[in-house]
């Protein structure tokens, strides 16, 4: 898989604001909601990827519904 790098990346990154948001306002993370950030940011990916790896990053966001 060519985008690897960016899957471990940002999850790590999502998992890091829900827990900053516990630490700091007191946010209970949610498994749901660290995974719709990591679907939001993963979605920006799109924005910077080579346009060949796109179609393989969109199947990537559908099938983690």
């Amino acid at each position: 898989m060519p985008f690897f790098m960016e899957i471990i990346t940002l999850m790590c990154w999502a998992i890091w604001k829900a827990r900053n948001d516990h630490i700091f306002q007191q946010i209970n993370p949610l498994l749901e909601n660290t995974k719709e950030d990591f679907r939001r940011e993963f979605g920006l990916l799109l924005l910077r990827a080579k346009k060949s790896y796109s179609p393989l990053i969109n199947q990537w966001i559908a099938n983690l519904a």
